[in-house]
C-alpha cells in the first residue's frame, strides 16, 4: 500500500509508511523567530496525536521546524516511546535537548542509509545547518528537500540513484528581502524560489509535488510589508500543475501518495486564512535600556575573546572589509556603533546617519546569542538605512554563530569550506 500523509502545518506532516508513523518538523502553535513569524492557518494536529508515533525527524534547529514548546507539551510517557531522528552535529544541541526530555535518540550520518525497519529506510543529507531526508520503501520514494538551498540538485539526485515518487519543497522566501519600498527586490526573491523549485523538478523528475514550508506570514509592524510579494499557494499550484501532479494539503488533510486530492478546497481555505491576516499583530517589545545594551555587548566580547583568537581577523578590519556598523535603536531614539572587535559604543548618532535600524529588543537578542543575528535576519524586523548594512552586520556575528556550532578560531581558518565561503561573501560587497 502506498504511504499516507496527514498534514500538520507549514513544514510538518505525519508519514505513515511500512507500518511506521514518522512525524516531520512539527510546529503546531505559537510564533517563531523573535515573535516575527506566525502560522497562516491553525493546526488540527494536537499534542495528543503524538500517541503511537514511532519517530520524529527534525530537518534543522530553526523554531518553525524544531519547536521546543511543542516537544515539552508531549506527555512524558509518550516521549519515551518516540525516537528522535536528527543529523549528526558537532554541538549536539538538538539531540541533547531531546534526550533531557526523555526521547530516545538516533543520529543520522550524512548521506548514509539507515534502516528504520525491514521495509523503510531513510537517508539524511546535511546542507550547512539544514538537511534533506530521503525516505524509501520497495515501492515508493519520497524526497523532503525542506529549506535546503544553493546546492547542486542534480548531484543529489545522482547520489540517491533512484526515481522519486514525491518531492516536498519550500515555495517562498523565508527571511528579510528588502525594506517596504523594495518591491522589485522582494518580487525577485519570490521568483528565485520558484526557479529553485524548477531546478529540483528537473533533477528529480518526481511524479508528485507538495509545495510546503512557507505557510507563514510576517506578523509584526517592521516586517509586515514582506507578505505582499511572498508566493501564495494558489499561484504556485497554477505554475506547476501542468509540469507535475501538484498536491496542496491543508492542516488535517489526508493524502495517499498517487491518489486524487481536492486541491481547490485546500487553496480556498488557505486564501481565506490569508485574508484574515490583514494587519500586523500589536505586540509591545520590552524596551532594553542603553546601559543594558552596552553590558550585553561587553559580555559578548568576553565570550568571543575567551573562545577565539580574534586578533587573527584584524587584517580584515585594517583592509576595511569589516567596519563598525551604526545601528539606530528606534525605541530608544539613539544610535550606537557595534563591532566584533570592540562591542557596543554609545555614539548618539542620528538615524539619518546610521546604517541600520531596529528595536532595542532585536539588537539585544543579537548580543545574547550567537544565533541572535540570524533570528533577526530571518524575521526581518529591521530596516536597512544604507545598502548592504545587513550583510555588513552579519560579518560581525559570524564567529559567534560558529561558536554556537562548536567551531572556534583558529580552527575555523583551517577549514577550506568555511574560508572559501567567507571569501566569497567578502568579495560580494564592501561596506
Amino acid at each position: 500500500m502506498k504511504p499516507e500523509i496527514i498534514w500538520i502545518n507549514h513544514a510538518g506532516y505525519e508519514l505513515r509508511v511500512g507500518g511506521l508513523r514518522i512525524v516531520h518538523d512539527p510546529w503546531l502553535f505559537g510564533m517563531a523567530f523573535g515573535e516575527g513569524w506566525a502560522l497562516v492557518s491553525e493546526s488540527r494536529f494536537d499534542v495528543s496525536d503524538f500517541e503511537g508515533v514511532d519517530y520524529i525527524w527534525f530537518s534543522h534547529e530553526h523554531p518553525d521546524h524544531f519547536s521546543p514548546a511543542v516537544l515539552k507539551k508531549i506527555p512524558e510517557q509518550v516521549r519515551a516511546k518516540i525516537t528522535i531522528l536528527f543529523q549528526e552535529t558537532k554541538d549536539r544541541r538538538v539531540v541533547d535537548f531531546c534526550a533531557r526530555l526523555g526521547f530516545p535518540i538516533r543520529e543520522l550520518r550524512n548521506g548514509e542509509k539507515t534502516q528504520l525497519n525491514d521495509d523503510v529506510a531513510v537517508t539524511c543529507g546535511t546542507v550547512g545547518r539544514d538537511s534533506w531526508l530521503f525516505t524509501e520503501t520497495a515501492d515508493c520514494a519520497i524526497f523532503n528537500a525542506n529549506d535546503c538551498v544553493g546546492i547542486d540538485w542534480n548531484a543529489v539526485a545522482s547520489r540517491i540513484a533512484r526515481p522519486v515518487d514525491l518531492l516536498l519543497t519550500q515555495f517562498s522566501y523565508a527571511n528579510w528581502v528588502g525594506n517596504p519600498d523594495d518591491t522589485e527586490r522582494m518580487a525577485q526573491a519570490a521568483a528565485d524560489k520558484l526557479r529553485e523549485m524548477d531546478a529540483q523538478l528537473a533533477a528529480f523528475e518526481p511524479d508528485h509535488l507538495i509545495p510546503f514550508a512557507s505557510y507563514v506570514w510576517f506578523c509584526r509592524t517592521e516586517n509586515f510589508h514582506m507578505n505582499a510579494q511572498a508566493n501564495r499557494i494558489g499561484a504556485v499550484h497554477d505554475r506547476f500543475k501542468d509540469k507535475v501532479d501538484t498536491i496542496i494539503l491543508y492542516p488535517g488533510d489526508h493524502y495517499r501518495v498517487g491518489e486524487p486530492h481536492d486541491n481547490a478546497s485546500a487553496i480556498a481555505r488557505y486564501d481565506a486564512d490569508w485574508r484574515r491576516h490583514d494587519a500586523p499583530i500589536d505586540l509591545a517589545d520590552k524596551v532594553v535600556p542603553l546601559d543594558e545594551i552596552i553590558a550585553l555587548g561587553e559580555a559578548e566580547q568576553r565570550r568571543l575573546r575567551d573562545k577565539n583568537m580574534l586578533w587573527l581577523l584584524r587584517p580584515l578590519a585594517w583592509a576595511r572589509k569589516i567596519r563598525p556598523v551604526s545601528i539606530y535603536l528606534e525605541d530608544l531614539g539613539t544610535g550606537v556603533r557595534y563591532s566584533m572587535f570592540g562591542g557596543v559604543v554609545a555614539s548618539g548618532i542620528e538615524r539619518s546617519a546610521c546604517d541600520l535600524a531596529c528595536s532595542s529588543a532585536s539588537f539585544a537578542a543579537m548580543l545574547r546569542s550567537g544565533f541572535g543575528y540570524s533570528t533577526t535576519w530571518i524575521n526581518g524586523r529591521f530596516r536597512e538605512l544604507a545598502p548592504g548594512a545587513s550583510l555588513a552586520l552579519s560579518r560581525h556575528f559570524a564567529i559567534a554563530a560558529r561558536n554556537e556550532e562548536g567551531d572556534y578560531l583558529p580552527g575555523l581558518l583551517l577549514r577550506r569550506d568555511y574560508v572559501s565561503m567567507q571569501l566569497r561573501r567578502l568579495a560580494s560587497r564592501s561596506f
